[in-house]
């Protein structure tokens, strides 16, 4: 129990101590609330302030505190972040020596970076939270940090280790079972962990000798597979032996023809000799009669070539004068084609434009042409509407589909015909729900234009409502959200270029259209004082907003009459 809350029941026992029954109940009743609120108050702190608090922290006691309450708070939205605040609130613990906290702080660091992905850091975390709360009696946080250990040792795939941190834990259970201090319901509640442990005991002892009955297994496999492998290779060997002693006896056979053939040669008379030698300058001669014959024919040919050549030379020219004039004529024709193309070209210049502006705003889309990309931009006021059909279901399953598809363009292309009177920038459409927004970029940044709008929009609604019912049709009732406050604005994604607004103006808006009753407009606060001097206004208070509290919230019921 927190400190206000011990202060405030105090005080409950001191005032009530001499008052009647019934008023004591009253009292207490009063002070289980005022404590209930104190406590939702106190827990409901955000991550912003714990780190404040943290920071400005003057004594250990306070920093450890803040920084594992900080830690409790980020573990399912930034573990990383947690586990750094849990460690330092465990080193605090130590220096003060704060015994449980060393050890709460130890496990909830290991749980917060066993879900941040290391493994490693997460097991050596638990391993200190085991150490701590071992040494000093912590019974919850040893069981949970050797439940963890077993189940990073079980991923692993490490039978031994899991083993290991089994019979650990069953013989800290023992150790710490006695003293009696808890009771029959919490002998039996250690009676059953070290049944269940010792039961996991064995399970793992029998997966371990499973295992290594299958290494042994596969040690024989090894060995047979071994020894085959060993006598394919020696015959593979004899084999290669008998090849290369094959090869040495060609060698061999070779070596002697060529000592044959050599000795043959050594043989030949030097008469033989004189005949080739004779034979041969007879050949040189004939070969030197041919080159004669070939040069002469060579300089005819060269001749004959020249007079070729240059008549190739006067009908080459001739031709090239005819393709210039052509060329000429060609290019003519072709300036006056590229003339007519560069019109087409602009023309759809124009148009793709065009169409680029009906999807993006000007500005956005000029920076997307020039840099192919746009950056974020942040507005401080910018004023965001939302436009909701209700009962979309029901009127859906009236109509067919292409009549619905046309009940739709038809009412979207009416709010667009009335927010561009105002020059406020469409966003999107989110199947039958309308977003738009002032304030961006050179957009109308006055809330007051946007309520205008909001109140032709229903006008609308309510006229076309008039006439489908005349006609026994179906008909689209809307509820309208506005609320003013900071966006960021800009193009995601590189294909299908989109153009969007986030932030918290937007999701307030989006309250403000569910808290709206059909064919009404419901603006929040902020927006209703800065239009409050131009339209008349129905308070509703303060009105419970999906994860937002208590808003203040108010009808406009039409422009103010002078």
């Amino acid at each position: 129990m927190y400190a206000t809350d011990r202060h405030l029941i105090c005080h409950w026992i001191a005032t009530t101590r001499f008052t009647p029954p019934f008023m004591k109940l009253q009292s207490f009743l009063f002070s289980l609330f005022v404590c209930a609120v104190a406590s939702t108050t106190l827990h409901a702190q955000s991550a912003a302030e714990l780190e404040k608090r943290f920071r400005s922290a003057t004594t250990k006691q306070d920093k450890m505190n803040a920084g594992y309450q900080l830690a409790e708070k980020l573990k399912s939205s930034n573990a990383s972040k947690a586990a750094d605040y849990a460690w330092q609130a465990h080193d605090l613990a130590v220096q003060i020596g704060d015994k449980r906290r060393e050890a709460e702080a130890a496990g909830l660091s290991a749980d917060a970076t066993l879900a941040s992905g290391n493994l490693q850091l997460a097991k050596s975390r638990y391993e200190a939270a085991w150490q701590s709360a071992r040494n000093y009696g912590l019974r919850d946080v040893a069981i949970h940090s050797v439940d963890r250990l077993q189940d990073l040792a079980r991923r692993k795939n490490d039978v031994k280790e899991e083993l290991a941190w089994s019979r650990q834990l069953v013989g800290y259970l023992k150790e710490s079972g006695g003293g009696g201090r808890s009771g029959g319901d919490g002998q039996r509640r250690l009676e059953n962990q070290l049944a269940a442990a010792e039961a996991k005991i064995r399970e793992l002892a029998d997966k371990l000798a499973q295992a290594t009955g299958q290494s042994e297994n596969i040690e024989t496999s090894y060995q047979s597979q071994l020894r085959e492998i060993q006598a394919k290779s020696q015959e593979q060997i004899t084999q290669k032996e008998a090849t290369i002693s094959q090869k040495q006896q060609q060698l061999q056979q070779a070596d002697s023809i060529l000592r044959s053939t050599g000795q043959r040669i050594d043989e030949m008379s030097k008469e033989q000799l004189a005949a080739k030698m004779l034979a041969a300058e007879q050949d040189r001669e004939i070969q030197i009669q041919k080159r004669e014959r070939a040069e002469l024919e060579l300089q005819k040919n060269q001749s004959d070539n020249l007079r070729n050549v240059l008549g190739l030379v006067a009908a080459f020219v001739l031709v090239m004068a005819i393709l210039f004039y052509f060329r000429y004529r060609a290019q003519n024709r072709t300036a006056a084609e590229l003339s007519q193309k560069n019109k087409r070209i602009e023309e759809e210049q124009k148009r793709s434009d065009t169409l680029l502006l009906n999807i993006l705003p000007p500005a956005i889309a000029q920076e997307l042409k020039t840099r192919n990309k746009v950056a974020a931009r942040k507005y401080d006021q910018a004023t965001v509407m939302f436009v909701d059909f209700t009962g979309f279901t029901n009127v859906a399953e009236q109509l067919s589909p292409e009549l619905l598809v046309e009940q739709l363009d038809y009412a979207f292309s009416n709010f667009d015909r009335i927010i561009g009177q105002y020059r406020i920038e469409k966003i999107k459409t989110i199947g039958d729900a309308y977003l738009c927004a002032s304030g961006l970029s050179d957009m109308n940044a006055s809330p007051a234009d946007i309520v205008k709008a909001a109140l032709e929009i229903q006008d609308f609604l309510l006229h076309t409502k008039a006439e489908r019912m005349s006609h026994g049709m179906p008909f689209f009732e809307a509820r309208v959200g506005i609320h003013t406050g900071p966006v960021v604005a800009g193009v995601v994604g590189s294909k299908k270029f989109a153009y969007d607004i986030w932030g918290d103006a937007v999701n307030t808006a989006a309250r403000m259209e569910e808290a709206c009753e059909p064919g009404r407009v419901n603006v929040s606060e902020t927006s209703y004082w800065l239009a409050k001097y131009e339209f008349e206004w129905q308070s509703r208070g303060k009105i419970a907003a999906k994860n937002k509290g208590m808003l203040n919230m108010y009808y406009v019921t039409g422009l103010k009459s002078y």
